[in-house]
């Protein structure tokens, strides 16, 4: 019988197409060959180089604005790849950054240097008895919810179903039941990081708690590669769901709409809202393609309960001037139903089916919002959100109070706890001279709202222009992040022009956060 060595066959084939390229001469080329070749041969996972047939492919993110060119790109299989990409990295002094899903909205998941992709570390574990799950850096939400739900199981998640849990989890992480239950990185329980020396550590509360107090919303690509996080599960993975709409298609339209939004401040947010509703105001042109779109303020969520109380909770609502009831949903799975919230009638935004490219380039401006304003206030922001040039631009305020607020101030890296909503700007473009208009449109935007901001933004919306984002991200605690960065990744092998910079900061001494203790690793099985 003649045995067939297939991985034989598929290094023999990269090994030949990187033999062909350009950017090595003599005696480097042989050496740099050599060198990679045997990174290949160590791991699982695929290395990925430029000059590759996939390198193109590789590199993209899932915003085509960005544009990065890593020298190396790797994805990674299992522990012990992403341990000898690190140590690789580190001999020939190459900047880290990893990427789990590839959709930071400023580009931060690819940077040049090298890029560990850990999609393909995608594990998700339920233990239905203690109701908890472990699911790897790379494991989509489709998929996450997919399992959990199969076992009647919630945990709040992202509305996007391609979003990964690592990137998302490090940056907080909203979706519609976030006020039910509090951001995803609240429900973490547990998390294996493996720091750039390669030693793999555990944390939770009481091992390495300076560790796990950061990576739940300190961001990805700072203190380590994150290897697994351990979720809590809730019972019951169905909710009801409803959308009402109010027209913005003229003035006094638009000023129903701005009330609307005042009222809802003050009866239907933070503290006054039921505890178990979760809602998003979307601000959108929906309508048929190519034509007929017309401006609306959408309010989109999910209501844990019946379907009758939530008609009963809705009513107020529904009695505001210009307010129409567009769908009430029956009891579902969390996951179909955030489907639909996102989809009808018309997705948002609805981008036409022969746009090109395909999600088109995007640039995402996101501001909290911690005080009332007043009907003139909201009115000024929606008069301005009606000027677009274009009819695929969406600004969303993403509802907070609930579970969000009730969590303890410091209990993780999120900080924005006290805040009625994070209101951000989308926009999408499909060539140089839309972009440009679109890229202007969102600094007016950024300048009009600036009386009204908090100062503070949800850092799952990072902006690649924001040169005050340790402020902005993290307020006050942001030195108290340098401190961790400094103890788990001294040597700033994780490195991108976000990234957390190692610090001492000597008021921080006395701090409760356990910066002192010594770093716990995992054991070797």
């Amino acid at each position: 019988m003649l045995w067939y060595d297939s991985r034989a066959r598929d290094h023999f084939i990269k090994f030949s197409t990187w033999d062909t390229l350009k950017s090595w001469t003599g005696d480097e080329k042989t050496s740099a060959f050599n060198d990679l070749k045997s990174l290949q041969i160590s791991i699982v996972g695929s290395v990925v180089l430029p000059g590759d047939p996939d390198y193109d492919q590789a590199r993209m993110l899932s915003n085509p604005r960005f544009s990065a060119f890593p020298a190396i790109i790797v994805y990674c299989e299992v522990d012990s790849d992403v341990a000898t990409c690190l140590s690789w990295a580190r001999m020939r002094k190459l900047p880290v950054v990893v990427r789990s899903g590839g959709h930071s909205t400023g580009g931060f998941s690819a940077q040049n240097g090298f890029l560990i992709d850990v999609s393909r570390l995608n594990d998700v574990v339920v233990d239905v008895s203690e109701r908890t799950v472990w699911a790897g850096p790379g494991t989509t939400f489709r998929k996450f919810n997919a399992k959990i739900e199969a076992f009647g199981l919630h945990t709040p998640g992202g509305a996007c179903p391609d979003v990964c849990v690592g990137g998302y989890m490090q940056g907080g992480g909203y979706g519609f039941t976030a006020r039910i239950f509090g951001m995803n990185c609240d429900q973490v329980i547990a998390v294996r990081v493996m720091l750039a020396d390669g030693r793999m550590v555990y944390a939770d509360a009481t091992t390495n708690r300076d560790l796990f107090w950061a990576v739940r919303g300190g961001t990805g690509s700072n203190f380590g590669v994150l290897m697994g996080v351990k979720y809590r599960l809730y019972e019951g993975e169905k909710f009801s769901g409803f959308s009402i709409v109010w027209s913005l298609a003229d003035n006094a339209a638009a000023e129903n709409a701005a009330k609307a939004l005042s009222w809802l401040q003050k009866n239907f947010m933070r503290a006054h809202a039921p505890p178990d509703v979760g809602y998003q105001m979307i601000w959108a042109f929906e309508g048929p393609q190519p034509t007929g779109k017309q401006p609306v303020m959408m309010m989109r969520g999910m209501y844990r309960g019946s379907h009758e109380n939530l008609q009963a909770i809705l009513h107020p609502v529904l009695a505001l001037p210009g307010a129409t009831l567009q769908a009430l949903y029956n009891s579902q799975p969390y996951s179909s139903l955030n489907k639909m919230l996102l989809t009808e009638p018309y997705e948002v935004p609805d981008f036409p089916p022969n746009m090109t490219p395909m999600p088109p380039p995007e640039a995402k401006l996101s501001r909290y919002i911690d005080r009332e304003l007043a009907p003139e206030e909201w009115l000024k922001l929606l008069q301005y959100f009606l000027t677009s040039a274009s009819p695929y631009t969406i600004a969303a305020m993403e509802i907070y109070g609930g579970a969000i607020e009730s969590q303890p101030a410091l209990g993780n890296a999120f900080i924005h706890r006290a805040v009625y909503c994070d209101l951000f700007l989308d926009v999408f473009w499909s060539n140089e001279a839309e972009q440009a208009e679109m890229l202007r449109y969102i600094e007016g935007w950024s300048q009009l709202i600036a009386p009204f901001w908090s100062g503070f933004v949800y850092q799952n919306y990072p902006s690649p222009v924001d040169l005050e984002f340790g402020t902005h991200y993290w307020g006050a605690v942001y030195p108290l992040l340098g401190m961790v960065k400094l103890k788990y990744d001294p040597d700033a092998v994780f490195s991108y022009p976000q990234s957390i910079v190692p610090v001492v900061d000597p008021t921080w001494k006395d701090h409760d956060i356990g910066l002192s203790d010594p770093i716990e690793c995992e054991p070797s099985w």
